[in-house]
């Protein structure tokens, strides 16, 4: 396994689409130069066709299992500590992940079962190696304590015109 020389936190939040996508856009990059990647999803419950394709491609995508959002999210954090610490959700035992995506944290943030002094002590434990990316609505409160923000800003969706999601696209 590579391992990166300077890991930095990154956030994609914003009303528009492509947040999640984003994210796995760097994870597939990352994949390339086989670094150790790990997605966790705090709001998403469901199958979807890049949980598919990330199985193919080795990316370990991974939903909380608990029986309600707040023991999720609890245990999505306890998940996150895990492979920072290299403890446990890591592809070589004892080693911190590499990239570890935290994807809809906005969404748990704004359910009130993640507050920002969780996430600063998660920052407190990341080590200087690993790359963490946050994503989901209403993170740029957040953008003190990130390196790279990006805010995706809708100017014309189709959704606006009735048009649903679509299999493959959206989902």
């Amino acid at each position: 396994m590579n391992q990166l020389e300077c890991g930095r936190v990154q956030i994609y939040t914003g009303d528009g689409k492509g947040k999640t996508t984003a994210a796995l856009g760097l994870a597939l990059r990352a994949l390339g130069y086989d670094l150790d990647v790990l997605m966790l999803q705090f709001a998403k419950k469901l199958i979807c066709a890049e949980h598919v394709a990330a199985e193919r491609l080795g990316l370990r995508i991974v939903q909380a299992t608990g029986p309600t959002p707040a023991a999720r999210a609890d245990e999505i954090m306890g998940m996150a500590r895990e492979a920072l610490a290299g403890a446990t959700g890591t592809a070589e035992p004892g080693r911190p992940v590499d990239v570890l995506i935290l994807d809809e944290l906005g969404e748990a943030m704004r359910r009130g079962f993640v507050t920002r002094a969780d996430v600063e002590a998660l920052l407190a434990i990341k080590p200087a190696t690993t790359e963490l990316v946050l994503t989901g609505r209403g993170l740029l409160d957040l953008s003190d304590l990130a390196d790279l923000v990006t805010e995706m800003v809708p100017h014309k969706h189709y959704f606006d015109e009735g048009l649903l999601a679509r299999r493959g696209i959206e989902y």
